[in-house]
């Protein structure tokens, strides 16, 4: 994790440590506090043995906590752990009582070196089993209780931050996919987006310039005005790629049917069409000026049709709009990255787009939950 993702998620100095040490460092912090006395106290009192032992138990507890952050298999800070219990038995037998510290400490190796779903049920028994050995040794039911507070503390402590632990990072892991599902997304948009723009601009385009080609000995004047056209169909397509670019692209609908119809009749086709249009809201008038940009840009492309038809029938409720021609159909080519296109911002809108295709022509119906009134 790096230094800025880090200052992102904390906010104090101290969490931020917390954040960048959290492996082995919570465990670790307790050897000091919980060895360091016995330590000292068999130096002062010349027992080489008792020494060796705890020194033996700071090391392998210290082996123990690094091994099961080290990414190692289980079973190696599952041995580590068995090793350590091992060495606080021998020190018992060698120092009966008086060893409290001890089963804090393995409560806090197990909980953060054994597999889940059995740590806590060993801290358990760590605290149970201690605190019945302190009692009897000191006699003490104060110093048994205290024992076994001390121990289900550390372990369950220790435990619930391994918990926490894992589910931060696998919250980190989903946060980092979800922004690459983001962008995959934001591509699949611009890829939408650049298709359906320029797909129906170079459509027009040829149109236009087969206009030109038909006109230009018998009727210069409109000849030049076809070519005027090309230019400022030109300058608006550079215009609405900056938009889709930016994701700022807005479309209406009244617009793009006007549009779609002088392209059409340009080609040779006669439109018939719904009037007047009702208002629609801004999501459906959006989508249903994108189908029809791609249903004109489907007719002028595959269908070579000689007729097209575009109603809008209207009710309380709904809004449906439906285009279509008498040209070839989609033949071999159902789904277009057009029509993909389409269906893909219909279900963002909770819309419903239907296509029936066959040697008859294309029909393309398109169902929005929102209408209003004529204008």
């Amino acid at each position: 994790m790096t230094k800025q993702s880090i200052s992102t998620d904390c906010d104090d100095e101290v969490t931020r440590w917390v954040a960048r040490t959290r492996g082995p460092g919570f465990a670790l912090i307790w050897l000091p506090v919980l060895m360091l006395s016995p330590i000292l106290t068999a130096v002062l009192d010349g027992k080489a043995v008792t020494l060796a032992i705890h020194l033996a138990i700071a090391a392998l507890y210290v082996v123990t906590i690094l091994v099961a952050h080290r990414g190692l298999p289980q079973r190696v800070g599952e041995l580590c752990a068995t090793g350590l219990m091992a060495l606080v038995v021998i020190q018992f037998i060698v120092s009966p009582g008086g060893q409290g510290f001890l089963y804090p400490l393995l409560a806090i190796a197990a909980a953060t070196a054994i597999r889940l779903r059995a740590a806590l049920g060993i801290v358990m028994g760590l605290a149970v089993s201690g605190s019945f050995a302190e009692g009897v040794a000191t006699m003490s039911l104060s110093s048994a209780l205290q024992f076994g507070f001390a121990t289900v503390m550390a372990g369950a402590s220790t435990y619930l931050i391994r918990c926490l632990t894992a589910t931060t990072d696998d919250l980190r892991a989903t946060r980092r996919r979800l922004a690459g599902l983001a962008v995959v997304e934001e591509r699949q948009r611009f890829s939408r987006d650049l298709h359906d723009l320029l797909g129906h601009t170079l459509s027009v385009i040829v149109v236009k310039a087969e206009a030109i080609r038909r006109f230009a000995e018998g009727d210069s004047a409109v000849a030049v005005k076809h070519a005027q056209e090309i230019e400022d169909i030109g300058r608006t397509a550079l215009a609405d790629v900056r938009q889709a670019v930016a994701g700022y692209r807005q479309m209406r609908f009244a617009d793009e049917l006007s549009h779609a119809i002088e392209t059409l009749e340009d080609a040779g086709v006669e439109v018939e069409t719904t009037t007047p249009l009702p208002r629609l809201d801004g999501p459906t008038d959006t989508l249903f000026a994108w189908a029809v940009r791609e249903a004109a840009t489907n007719i002028l492309r595959h269908a070579h049709a000689s007729r097209c038809t575009m109603r809008i029938t209207v009710d309380e409720a709904t809004a449906a709009l439906e285009i279509s021609d008498d040209g070839l159909g989609l033949g071999t080519n159902p789904a277009g990255s057009g029509l993909i296109g389409v269906r893909e911002r219909a279900e963002r809108l909770g819309c419903h787009v239907h296509t029936r295709s066959g040697p008859r022509g294309f029909t393309l119906t398109v169902h929005a939950p929102s209408a209003g009134e004529p204008e």
